[in-house]
């Protein structure tokens, strides 16, 4: 058995010497890490002081600069000058406008519809008429191009008018015909008797040698129109195309720069043209088809000439 004869106080000497010398150690760190972090608090300040003097320079030069920059801009000069340069820009722009129209409206044409003329006219900001003027022969047609032009993107309406009915139809029962034998609206029945047919026959008109109807085989330029049996069916699309041009005088005048947002209504067609802006192209057997003006017109002569030529419609 061992024994601990050694007294309590020798044991928490010896500890209170560790504490001591751990106590020395860490107050010794703790003095380390504040110079340190004294030192490096101080560099970085002066750093930054330097880097803001030495920035200080070039940002006073870009304000200075800047400074100078927009008196130029205010200036009466540059003002003009940007009002001009952006009125020039907005002028370019629209020459492509009413082409691109028609040109989108092209591809929605149905074969059966022989286009004469095509122009466009701005109603407003966003919305436009698009008038078509061609020919057509049956009512099944007539009907058919309503869901032809309906399937335009951008259509909101589609409006038609012209188509005179001439086909045939099955009459009513009368005492002299009690078959009802079709005939056109235009026409008297047709008798059943064999002697008053023939009578009925040889009194219909008959035209003899060249009648000239609708310009055809007429040798020269002029628009063709319709053939016999054949209508001149107006179409008229309201589509959400905006074709408002800039007015050069309300923008020169102004006190403000930019295009003027002010729109310019074209009006009609002139008799056997294409409107403003508008496309014409000839019939069938039609020498040397015209082409309308591309680009809208106007009497006031601070409208701008925004369009350029269209490309002439090609017959059915």
């Amino acid at each position: 058995m061992k024994l601990n004869l050694l007294p309590t106080t020798v044991s928490k000497g010896k500890q209170a010497k560790s504490g001591i010398v751990l106590s020395l150690l860490i107050a010794l760190a703790g003095a380390g890490a504040a110079i340190f972090v004294s030192t490096s608090s101080a560099k970085a300040l002066n750093d930054a002081k330097a880097a803001y003097e030495d920035s200080k320079g070039p940002a006073e030069a870009a304000y200075s600069k800047s400074t100078e920059a927009d008196a130029i801009l205010n200036a009466d000069s540059s003002v003009a000058l940007i009002r001009d340069a952006s009125l020039a820009e907005a002028m370019i722009k629209h020459n492509d406008v009413y082409p691109d129209l028609y040109e989108s409206v092209r591809p929605y044409v149905p074969s059966f519809y022989r286009v004469n003329s095509m122009y466009a006219t701005p109603t407003g900001a966003g919305s436009s008429t698009i008038t078509l003027v061609g020919t057509l022969k049956t009512y099944q047609q007539y009907a058919d191009l309503m869901l032809a032009f309906s399937r335009y993107p951008g259509v909101v309406s589609v409006g038609r008018a012209g188509y005179q009915f001439n086909d045939n139809i099955v009459p009513n029962l009368t005492p002299g015909d009690q078959t009802g034998t079709p005939h056109k609206p235009s026409e008297a029945p047709v008798p059943d008797d064999k002697l008053a047919r023939l009578t009925y026959f040889e009194s219909q008109v008959q035209p003899q040698g060249y009648t000239g109807a609708g310009n055809f085989g007429s040798g020269t330029d002029s628009t063709r129109g319709a053939m016999p049996d054949y209508s001149l069916v107006t179409v008229t699309l309201t589509v959400t195309k905006d074709l408002q041009v800039p007015l050069p005088r309300t923008t020169l005048t102004s006190a403000g720069g930019g295009a003027a947002s002010s729109a310019m209504t074209a009006g009609g067609p002139p008799a056997g043209m294409g409107g403003p802006g508008g496309m014409m192209g000839g019939g069938p057997g039609m020498p040397g088809a015209g082409a309308g003006a591309g680009s809208a017109s106007s009497s006031a002569s601070d409208n701008a000439p925004v369009g350029k030529k269209g490309k002439a419609d090609q017959s059915d």
